[in-house]
This record gives structure tokens, C-alpha cells and sequence, in this order.
């Protein structure tokens, strides 16, 4: 039921970690060999790593998974899946789910977690970058080979590898004060992208810019990429390919994914990337420089 109460809790019996594979199947309409199965989660837990499951009244319907990492020396958290159930998907389950993941790590005094995601899939590049208050310095190519699933079938399976720096100024603001970037139309960015549409509504990227050298600039994607790989395989793996090149030539160069920003009517959206330090960009709204 929509509008139900929403609580989380950690999972205790066999049958809540068999509700999280049913949540994958639906979530990504996933086929059981891409499922994480629900042993696997319960020894995850077992250890003491991070997983939690959501309910709406009684209903599993949404879940978070994580484990620890080890890099350079540091202890941080990876965080590799967060999944909701479609019917209950923009109710903000899952960011009750990401919250829920930081006080696990903030308990356990770990201020780093990361996670990978398609960057090409605009809607959760909003909730990452501009609600969360992730980073991104890291791309991926072909991450996992080919996935079998909505969102990823037919398509590399390229992917940004996501800071969450959960004691960070910037991330408090973005989850405590509700605060967010401004609209594209309000800032003069240069535009490493040029798009246009197709008479079928559809964008397609033409020239794009790897010598830019300001301190801010902008790399447009699709609003709905998964709308166009269905619609237009051709369209869509053009899109990954040249977004592919643009994003490793700028974080070479020292650029930092900071926010993803839309237009004022959210029918374009655009990477705002900057070069500077990673200590500023954590403890300052980039706008306001």
C-alpha cells in the first residue's frame, strides 16, 4: 500500500533475505542468475556487514547491501546494492536506505563509502550527486561485462565509482539541510557537449569538447537512457562511447564530478564537473565560489 508507514530494520529470518531477492527481480527485472541470492546475504550480514531491508506496513520492499573494503591502506564501505520494489519507487525508500547505511558507518567511525553506478542513468545521478552529496574522480570501462537485465542488456556496463564522504560538510548539507544545486539556466558553465534532438524526440550527442580548461564545465546526457537503449540501440551506444572518452580525458586532468544538474523544466540534465581541491569541494558549495 502507497502511504503506508516505512521502517527499517535489520533482516533476522530466512524469509526477509528470500524478500530481497524477490525485490531484485522486480527492481531491475533481473533474471536469478544476476541476483545476489539471499545465503549470500544472510552470511554478509552474519559478518557484520551492512545490510538492512525495508518495509511499507507489512511488505519487504525495498534493501541496502554493503560490505567493507580495504584500499591505500583505508577501511571503507562498499556499498553494492540499494533496490526498491517499482511500485514503491519516488516514495524516497531509497534514501531512508542510504541514511540508514551512513549511521552504520558513522558508528563504526569508516567516513568513506563508495559504490558504482551507470552514468548514464540521469535519475540516479540526481539522487547520488545532488541529494546524497556523493563524488565522483573514477570511471570504469565494462565494469561487469554483460548483465542481463532492463537496464543493462546490450550494452557495456561502463561505471563511475562513487566517494561518499558521509562526515563531509557537503554531504550533511545535501542529507540534514535539504540543500541542492541550482538550475542550469541560473549559471554560466561552458558546455564540453553539443546535442540536438532527432524529429523522434530523440537526443543524440554530435561534437563534444576534451580541451576545455575552466574551472567549472558542464557534460550533458540523456534525461531517460534507458528509454532511448530500448527505442535505439545505435543512438544509445553512441552516447556511451563519446561520454566514455569525454569523462576519462577531464579526470586525467584532475576534474571531480560534483553535482548533476537539470534544466528548469527537467527535460535536459548535465554533469557539472570542477578542478580543484578535493578538501574545498567537500566543505563548499561549488555555486557560491
Amino acid at each position: 500500500m502507497r502511504g503506508g508507514k516505512i521502517k527499517i530494520v535489520i533482516p533476522e529470518n530466512p524469509d526477509e533475505f528470500k524478500a530481497m531477492e524477490e525485490i531484485q527481480k522486480d527492481a531491475w527485472n533481473a533474471e536469478d542468475i544476476t541476483i545476489t541470492p539471499a545465503h549470500v546475504l544472510r552470511a554478509a550480514q552474519m559478518a557484520n556487514n551492512c545490510v538492512y531491508l525495508a518495509y511499507v506496513e507489512d511488505e519487504p520492499v525495498g534493501y541496502v547491501y554493503g560490505f567493507f573494503g580495504f584500499h591505500d591502506g583505508k577501511l571503507y564501505l562498499h556499498s553494492h546494492q540499494v533496490g526498491v520494489k517499482r511500485r514503491y519507487q519516488n516514495m524516497g525508500i531509497g534514501f531512508l536506505l542510504k541514511l540508514k547505511q551512513r549511521e552504520f558507518a558513522i558508528s563504526r567511525k569508516i567516513d568513506l563509502i563508495r559504490w558504482t553506478f551507470d552514468p548514464l542513468q540521469s535519475k540516479n545521478a540526481y539522487f547520488n550527486f545532488a541529494k546524497l552529496g556523493a563524488i565522483n574522480r573514477e570511471y570504469i570501462q565494462n565494469l561487469y561485462g554483460e548483465i542481463k537485465d532492463e537496464l543493462n542488456h546490450g550494452i557495456p556496463t561502463d561505471r563511475f565509482y562513487v566517494e561518499w564522504y558521509v562526515f563531509s560538510q557537503r554531504v550533511r548539507d545535501r542529507v540534514e539541510k535539504k540543500v541542492r544545486p541550482p538550475s542550469f539556466e541560473n549559471l554560466e558553465i561552458p558546455l564540453a557537449t553539443k546535442t540536438k534532438k532527432l524529429k523522434e524526440s530523440m537526443l543524440v550527442l554530435g561534437d563534444y569538447d576534451t580541451s576545455l580548461s575552466e574551472k567549472l564545465l558542464a557534460i550533458e546526457i540523456p534525461v531517460n537512457f534507458t528509454e532511448m537503449k530500448n527505442r535505439d540501440l545505435k543512438i544509445a551506444i553512441d552516447w556511451r562511447i563519446k561520454t566514455r572518452e569525454l569523462f576519462i580525458k577531464y579526470f586525467s586532468r584532475g576534474y571531480i564530478v560534483v553535482d548533476l544538474i537539470r534544466s528548469q523544466d527537467r527535460k535536459r540534465c548535465f554533469y557539472i564537473l570542477c578542478r580543484e581541491s578535493l578538501e574545498k569541494i567537500l566543505s563548499e558549495n561549488w555555486w557560491a565560489w
